[in-house]
């Protein structure tokens, strides 16, 4: 049972939510709002059946929109009958069908949602041998995915692939990244699953530092291999180093070789001495 009506923004408790408020998003809503002068989609609430609290269950962006456009009230939808579980459904539904989320964010939402399925509709797992629950195969969450399925028009595989992503995520690993470009990527993403925690970790640590690009190089650079990155910033060096001695004239030349010594530089440069010929 639901009931509208116009609610105090102070009276809402927001609680912990699987997702920060999105700032840009935030201000795209409130402006919208003030050339609206209203809030037209209602937040949707939960009420504690003891206390009479009226806790967030969807609309935290439109929540923080309303405050920002200095709204006092805003209206709501009341749910009087529902359980903590089914309101973290209501949650989670809200999040994937209405925003767009980014990969990171789109895993750990269903990961959520499957785990709150499940306890909601223990029937789903009956069934299930041990060794297909502990490794998440697609019969573990089958009644799961079809239901969300149903509801976004993803695939069942696309939604155990994000429920596996999420699962073999290092949890320090995931908070560090939530907001990097390493959240928006899902290749990039699926690639650092495939190491252990502790490699994830220290791949996160390169990437966040700026010192390579790739989770593929990261892996190479820690397992001692050179990468990609590294070989063509050497190549890219000496290239301007070789572009550099081709612009000096015949002093500059010779004193440069003084300043190294002839030989060492002979044995640098033989094997683009024809490039060097056609300089002079």
């Amino acid at each position: 049972m639901s009931m509208m009506r116009q609610v105090s923004i102070s009276e809402i408790k927001v609680g912990q939510r699987l997702r920060s408020v999105d700032p840009d998003h935030v201000e795209v809503i409130s402006q919208s709002m003030r050339d609206c002068s209203k809030v037209l989609t209602p937040l949707t609430l939960r009420e504690d059946k003891k206390s009479g609290a009226l806790h967030l269950i969807a609309g935290a962006h439109r929540l923080a929109a309303a405050k920002k456009a200095g709204f006092e009230t805003v209206p709501c939808e009341i749910h009087k009958n529902l359980s903590v579980d089914e309101a973290r459904l209501m949650e989670i539904d809200e999040n994937l069908c209405r925003h767009e989320l980014n990969p990171l964010d789109r895993a750990a939402f269903l990961a959520e949602r499957k785990s709150v399925y499940e306890t909601l509709y223990p029937a789903t797992k009956a069934g299930v041998a041990g060794a297909n629950v502990r490794h998440g195969s697609a019969n573990d969450m089958m009644s799961f995915a079809d239901d969300i399925a149903e509801k976004t028009g993803w695939s069942k595989r696309t939604i155990e692939r994000h429920v596996r992503l999420h699962q073999l995520l290092d949890a320090q690993a995931r908070k560090k990244i939530i907001g990097t470009e390493l959240a928006r990527n899902q290749s990039e993403l699926l690639a650092l699953v495939r190491f252990e925690p502790d490699r994830q970790r220290e791949i996160v640590e390169l990437l966040l530092a700026g010192d390579v690009k790739r989770v593929s190089q990261a892996a190479a650079r820690l397992e001692g291999r050179v990468s990609g990155p590294d070989k063509q910033s050497r190549e890219a060096k000496v290239a301007r180093a070789l572009d550099a001695w081709n612009r000096l004239d015949k002093r500059g030349q010779d004193f440069f070789l003084e300043q190294i010594g002839v030989d060492r530089l002979c044995r640098f440069l033989e094997p683009r001495a024809p490039k060097l010929e056609a300089a002079d």
